[in-house]
């Protein structure tokens, strides 16, 4: 008798535990104690969003910085290798980029009631710092190990037997090699979406808020890998092996450098409800449509509406909408800012950093736990669209 209270009591301590940690929603009262809170805890993801997300942090270092990413996945260039009074330009506007995106991140906070008509999501932006605080670390110190170091270094050597075929130079090889970037983010990106495996198990974070502004947007895990390991992991494999075809020497660029830093500040805030609203406001801005993925644009690739779902999703590109236009994935950017999120109505937002992070592993798992080994490979390589014999109990 007493063995069987205690196997209860044990349950419904589980219980209670599995409500406060895993299926409770984080939400504060706007009064008294849980107001406090919700300030601190504000306060404390918008400095950390600022300074580690949008690199914040790294303004002093760009100032005695070596090297500069002139333009997204594109290989940095090495300062020494170019005018000295032409870097000092090209650190400024690096700094300029730094420091346009956090000014964007806060613009976002204090105007979005007043575009989009409802009040700004704190705990979504509580959420999403701790979640991006966790996905970047993983990051950084999973490329830190060396045994992935060694292996990353093993696949540069192979890479270094590729033959080059086409020698460059100058404002054209920069040109290319933008080019190929956005080529190779293009497909990758678009894969995310297509295939199960690298949408359930982490492209969906990316794309799981419903209030979506600069400062509420997690991170995309696998882009996170890729930052840190310069080009050489996930699907981009590609572009190491791309890049070595051409002797993309682009130090003669000149001016070319400080011009692609100033669009690369304004596409790089691309999840930002402010900038989307310039847009709308200025013609001129929605001109850059036409070659770039401005924030409009890549908004658009966020939103939950049937008529942007092109092939499961739109507006690809990372920093060039060529791409898009050329395999009919493009979308134009509505005069409106549309709803961000899943497409799917019931839809689980997870405002909550623990059931953030690792519902779509478990719910995978519990696909495969559930259904016969011969729909495996379905469950895990297929379609993202793809729903096995018995579903999961839990929605995306």
């Amino acid at each position: 008798m007493r063995r069987a209270h205690e196997t209860a009591d044990g349950a419904l301590w589980f219980k209670r535990l599995k409500h406060g940690l895993w299926d409770r929603d984080m939400s504060f009262e706007r009064t008294g104690l849980q107001a406090i809170a919700l300030v601190l805890l504000s306060v404390a993801a918008l400095f950390a969003e600022l300074s580690y997300h949008h690199n914040g942090l790294g303004l002093f270092d760009t100032l005695h910085a070596k090297s500069v990413v002139i333009f997204y996945n594109v290989e940095a260039l090495i300062l020494s290798s170019v005018d000295a009074s032409l870097a000092s330009w090209i650190i400024a506007a690096a700094i300029f980029r730094i420091v346009f995106g956090m000014l964007v991140g806060v613009a976002d906070m204090v105007f979005y009631k007043k575009i989009m008509g409802r009040p700004f999501d704190w705990e979504a932006l509580i959420n999403t710092a701790i979640v991006n605080f966790v996905f970047l670390s993983t990051a950084l110190f999973t490329f830190m190990n060396p045994s992935v170091q060694e292996v990353l270094r093993h696949y540069v050597r192979l890479i270094e037997r590729v033959p080059t075929l086409v020698n460059l130079n100058g404002a054209v090889a920069l040109a290319v090699a933008c080019f190929i970037a956005d080529f190779c983010y293009y497909w990758s990106h678009r894969w995310c979406h297509k295939i199960r495996f690298f949408w359930n198990l982490g492209h969906i974070h990316h794309h799981r808020s419903r209030n979506l502004s600069q400062l509420t947007q997690v991170v995309d895990p696998q882009s996170s890998l890729l930052d840190v390991a310069g080009g050489r992991a996930f699907v981009l494999l590609l572009l190491p092996l791309l890049t070595k075809l051409f002797s993309l020497d682009f130090r003669g660029s000149g001016w070319m450098f400080v011009v692609l830093l100033i669009l690369d500040a304004w596409t790089n805030p691309s999840h930002s409800v402010v900038l989307y609203h310039a847009e709308n406001k200025f013609r001129v801005l929605r001109l850059f449509r036409s070659i770039l993925i401005t924030p409009a644009v890549h908004f658009t690739h966020h939103s939950r509406e049937q008529a942007h779902n092109i092939s499961d999703g739109s507006n690809f590109g990372a920093r060039l909408s060529l791409w898009d236009r050329l395999f009919g994935t493009y979308v134009e950017p509505p005069s409106y800012i549309p709803d961000a999120g899943l497409f799917d109505e019931k839809s689980d937002y997870c405002r909550n950093p623990l059931r953030f992070i690792f519902q779509p592993y478990i719910r995978m798992l519990e696909e495969l736990r559930g259904n016969k080994v011969r729909h495996w490979p379905a469950i895990l390589f297929g379609p993202a669209s793809y729903e096995p014999p018995v579903p999961a109990t839990c929605k995306y």
